[in-house]
């Protein structure tokens, strides 16, 4: 864009033009000033980029012995070589949308409507705008010149970046054979149609208060042609600060904020145009220009209708021309275009020119420097001033586009992989499920790594033994009535005691001195009431502890806080299913081992009992004879004559009534089966509880496997992996970025060689 409008700069007038180009000079355009003065001066300070400029190959600025700058121009019509390459990679980046992205160069025309800029427009790109202020425009227009073997001009609408859908998309473009006055009036109806905004011209009683009067959209033409110049510039709505028929109020706000946005930015040039007719602190564009440039240094001042100053007034504006009331880096230029009443005499853009420099030789017009006055030298100033701006800004475009590529990408990553479709959603889940089974299956081997090793949860076996070792503890210690391993007499009397009131309490139809059944079973059963508690209190430490693993383990496998949250509600209706698995599987084996029915085929179980029988008879032969019991049928016996009195002692000191001999028959066959029992319980516990319904295959700690994942249905999916509509816009949108920065970089670094 910026590179077209270099170009234009010299060589988008026509022949007339050119030829008083070469009476000026025939090789080497220089300012034309014969000496140095103050405004001078002034002038050449407020350049230094200028000054210091030079184009490699094509064309040099070069300083007189004078201190002029003089721009010599080894390739004149600028079609090839650096400067063209340059400028047209400019073009480039403009035209596929990174402007989105970045601030690119380029040259704004700004002013209040009436300031003439319609005409300065005209006389810069020889293309009629409207210059009645009813005809005001209501979007910004980017005019480009292009070079081209056949001529043609071709238009489209390029919509905001706001736009949404399919008002989003590149609208196609029209296609004229050339521009005229008519034809370019065509096209701003046109585009004022298809931006749904009113026709130029057309007054506010006939505006719907619905009806969007300004458009951000911008309509851009471009003119292609073997004699066009490389030149581009963009023109926005006029500002204006009272309402009329044509435009309310609230458009005063409306177009301010649109020239706003477009003079902020930092690698706009500024062209502020003001009529000579007002004082330019009552015009709103140099307030403006100000506010987005404070130093000055992207604004040119440019001073319009000096032909219709006042006699005597023009001392004011030769002030401000002369950069002395507001003071701007680039200065001010002053040029006199077609008034409507030359417009209406028909006088020709060529005689304009003519009329132009003959009225800046008069007094007092001409105590001006004649690089300050005339189109002419504005155009070879701006061709200056947009060759430095952009070699200046070129090599920083580069780098921004760079890290805002880079920038994209990861706020792409961050987002995750898309998951719009079931096979998007399930191969994400896939993946996620894979990573979470492997780290899984190593934690149940113990087969850690380093990050297990800072989170307890992680490290799921070695857990795992420490709360089964617990549970053991627990049974041990406290899961009995009594302790039938202990060697106090006052515990072991109590528990003969309590064999014994429940033996007499379950006296049945049997033979005196023999046992009921249900002795056996009912002492079991109170003396592993305690089991349940513990058992229970296991599992629910077990669940805790995969509920916890799971979700650490989720937490580095998904990095999205919402897919992550979907999946442990997924889980976590498997894993209480799990839970609940695992409680009906302790109760089945409660009942199993305290049910009616008392079995074991261990081995040891009978050598247990006689060991213990043993050992009493051994206690009994040896004077420590068990008399806890008291048993009401025990008698004394008296020995008989015949057995000598030391063996009837013997026998004495081992004899036991029946129901004595019962009871602790009973506590022999209690105590071993007890043990046994007591093993096998927490065994069984351990296996059938623990291992299948929390780390074996299908248990709640491998409930996210692949097989899961692949028999979820598509509304499941949805459910669990589906993106949040906002978050399906925003990739979309980044990924449209990234098209974009990727393809301006391609273009960008093409620039460098690189």
């Amino acid at each position: 864009m910026l590179s077209r409008s270099l170009n234009l700069i010299l060589q988008s007038l026509p022949s007339p033009l050119h030829i008083l180009q070469q009476s000026s000079s025939p090789s080497t355009m220089t300012n034309p000033r014969s000496k140095p003065n103050k405004n001078e001066a002034t002038n050449k300070k407020a350049d230094p980029d200028i000054q210091n400029l030079s184009i490699k190959n094509e064309s040099t600025l070069e300083k007189t012995d004078a201190g002029e700058i003089t721009f010599t121009d080894t390739a004149s019509d600028l079609g090839g070589g650096e400067i063209t390459r340059l400028f047209n990679i400019i073009d480039q980046l403009r035209e596929c949308g990174v402007a989105e992205d970045i601030s690119l160069p380029q040259l704004v025309v700004v002013g209040d409507q009436s300031s003439g800029k319609s005409s300065l427009l005209e006389a810069l790109t020889g293309i009629p705008f409207p210059v009645a202020a009813t005809l005001c425009t209501r979007f910004a227009t980017q005019i480009n010149f292009r070079r081209a073997q056949h001529s043609s001009v071709q238009v489209v609408v390029l919509p905001s970046k706001d736009a949404t859908g399919n008002i989003r998309a590149k609208k196609a473009s029209k296609t004229y054979p050339k521009m005229t006055g008519l034809i370019f009036e065509k096209i701003l109806a046109e585009a004022s149609v298809e931006m749904g905004l009113p026709q130029p011209g057309e007054t506010t009683e006939n505006i719907l208060p619905s009806t969007a009067r300004f458009s951000d959209d911008v309509l851009k033409i471009d003119i292609s042609g073997p004699d066009q110049p490389l030149f581009s510039v963009v023109d926005v709505p006029g500002l204006f600060q009272t309402a009329t028929i044509h435009q309310t109020e609230d458009d005063i706000a409306i177009v301010e904020q649109l020239v706003t946005r477009y003079i902020k930015n930092p690698r706009t040039i500024i062209m502020a145009v003001a009529s000579s007719l007002n004082d330019i602190a009552n015009q709103k564009v140099i307030q403006l220009a100000k506010e987005a440039d404070p130093k000055g240094s992207r604004t040119v001042g440019i001073l319009t209708k000096p032909d219709a100053v006042q006699h005597g007034d023009e001392s004011r504006v030769i002030e401000v021309a002369q950069n002395k009331v507001a003071r701007l880096t680039h200065g001010w230029f002053v040029v006199r275009n077609r008034s409507p009443d030359e417009v209406r005499r028909g006088i020709t853009a060529d005689q304009r020119i003519i009329n132009e420099r003959f009225f800046f030789q008069k007094d007092p017009w001409n105590a001006l420097e004649k690089s300050q006055v005339g189109c002419e030298s504005l155009k070879t100033f701006l061709r200056k001033l947009l060759l430095s701006h952009i070699r200046k800004e070129y090599p920083l475009i580069v780098k921004e586009l760079d890290n805002l590529y880079q920038r994209c990408r990861d706020d792409i990553k961050e987002l995750g992989p898309p998951r719009e479709t079931p096979e998007q959603q399930r191969k994400l889940l896939l993946e996620i499920s894979n990573k979470f089974h492997m780290v899984t299956r190593d934690a149940l081997m113990g087969n850690y790594q380093l990050s297990a090793l800072e989170f307890k949860q992680l490290r799921l076996r070695t857990v795992i033994y420490d709360l089964r070792d617990k549970f053991v503890q627990e049974i041990c210690s406290h899961g009995h009535l009594y302790f039938l391993d202990t060697k106090k007499d006052t515990e072991i009397r109590k528990i003969h005691d309590w064999i014994c009131e429940t033996y007499l309490k379950c006296r049945g139809p049997e033979l005196p001195g023999l046992v009921n059944h249900t002795v056996m079973r009912i002492l079991f059963q109170l003396q592993t009431e305690g089991w349940s508690k513990i058992a229970e209190s296991l599992i629910e430490s077990v669940k805790d502890l995969v509920d916890s693993f799971t979700q650490q383990l989720l937490a580095q496998t998904c990095g999205d806080p919402e897919l992550r949250m979907n999946i442990w509600n997924l889980l976590d209706a498997e894993m209480e299913m799990a839970n609940e698995r695992a409680k009906e599987e302790l109760q089945q084996i409660l009942t199993d081992e305290r049910g009616d029915i008392l079995i074991t085929h261990e081995v040891n179980f009978n050598s247990s009992v006689e060991e213990s029988r043993k050992k009493r008879y051994i206690s009994d032969l040896s004077g420590n004879k068990d008399e806890s019991l008291d048993v009401s049928s025990r008698a004394s016996l008296n020995a008989p004559k015949m057995v000598e009195e030391p063996l009837f002692d013997l026998f004495n000191r081992s004899f036991r009534t029946q129901e004595e001999q019962a009871i602790l028959e009973i506590f022999d066959y209690l105590r071993s089966y007890y043990l046994i029992a007591r093993s096998r319980f927490i065994d069984n516990v351990a296996i059938q509880v623990v291992e299948r319904h929390f780390l074996g295959t299908g248990g709640s700690a491998r409930s996210f496997s692949p097989k899961l994942v692949g028999e979820l249905t598509d509304e499941q999916l949805q459910d669990v992996a589906g993106e949040d509509f906002g978050v399906v816009q925003q990739r979309r949108g980044l990924a449209t970025r990234l098209e974009r920065l990727e393809k301006a970089k391609k273009i960008a670094r093409a620039g460098y060689g690189i």
